[in-house]
């Protein structure tokens, strides 16, 4: 009997309608909030994710799923929404668009990885995107409109949050942080050992069971002072939001083209704690890098499947 592929779901009768309410509440809760919807082909030029999501993350070395044509040329699944939203935006022309803009996409998503509970090789996201300006208060409206709209749907939610400051402190940490792992490779596995010079951030991700660095150095220590001021306003806006948050100095996401404050959204019900609802944080070198034109931006994507068996 023909079964369906490893790491994918078939969803039917009570699951299929839970599933349709809640994009439809995510939809309609970014509708009122200014936002306006946009949907991208579900793969793009695998060139895209190389320069955008960044050639050494597990998601462009392991994870992608590439489609060659005969020509030779390589097209790859979207592994996330980010880098095909900026690259529509650009090409429809967002230099001309009235600033910010914001907008949210909903669809398929694909990452060759090991199944696991609430991650599957072909899942859904839901993505949010706030493109043009750039302050504290905008970071912390981004990132309450995720918690509230996590809160409306019944769960309880915190927020883990760090920064990664600009591109000179994070130079400056590199160096740190290559130092250190270098002085401690016999407690990395062997892709730590291969990213402790190439891409030393990454560590923060691993998730291998025999790697353990130890006390790395905190990169809250690099940041410029008007790095820490900023990073230290997103905090005050959060509490004056009642937002429930935590800094954790490890937390980095597992995309290159974050800059400045990274967040994730966790229920404090599952006591694994294994994987999170969701995350973001900001990224305003990507529109540029892209070839568009030079507008800051923060966003975030929500694991669908992961958000529903919460519900």
């Amino acid at each position: 009997m023909i079964q369906k592929p490893r790491g994918t779901q078939d969803y039917i009768g009570a699951e299929f309608a839970k599933r349709r309410k809640f994009e439809d509440k995510f939809v309609d809760f970014y509708l009122q909030k200014g936002y306006q919807g946009i949907e991208t082909p579900i793969f793009e030029q695998k060139n895209l994710f190389a320069r955008s999501v960044g050639e050494e993350t597990d998601i462009v070395s392991k994870e992608l799923f590439d489609l060659e044509k005969k020509s030779g040329e390589v097209y790859s699944l979207r592994p996330e929404f980010t880098a095909g939203v900026i690259r529509s935006l650009i090409e429809q022309g967002i230099k001309s668009m009235p600033l910010p803009v914001k907008v949210f996409s909903v669809g398929q998503c694909f990452r060759y990885e090991r199944p696991q509970k609430g991650r599957k090789r072909q899942f859904n996201q839901l993505s949010v995107e706030f493109i043009g300006k750039k302050s504290p208060e905008i970071d912390s409206q981004v990132i309450a409109e995720g918690y509230e709209l996590l809160k409306q749907s019944g769960i309880n939610v915190i927020v883990n949050l760090n920064t990664l400051g600009s591109r000179n402190s994070r130079e400056k940490y590199n160096a740190t942080l290559k130092k250190y792992l270098n002085d401690n490779l016999d407690r990395l596995c062997n892709d730590c050992k291969r990213r402790a010079n190439k891409n030393p951030l990454r560590v923060w991700d691993c998730k291998a069971e025999n790697c353990n660095p130890g006390e790395i150095p905190s990169i809250l220590d690099s940041l410029e002072p008007d790095e820490k001021d900023f990073f230290e306003k997103i905090q005050s806006e959060l509490s004056q939001k009642n937002i429930d948050f935590v800094v954790k100095a490890d937390l980095v996401r597992g995309l290159d083209y974050y800059t400045g404050v990274v967040f994730e959204y966790v229920s404090e019900d599952d006591e694994e704690r294994q994987n999170s609802l969701g995350g973001g944080g900001r990224y305003d070198e990507l529109v540029r890098e892209l070839d568009g034109p030079d507008l800051p931006a923060v966003g975030y994507a929500l694991g669908f499947e992961r958000v529903v068996e919460q519900i």
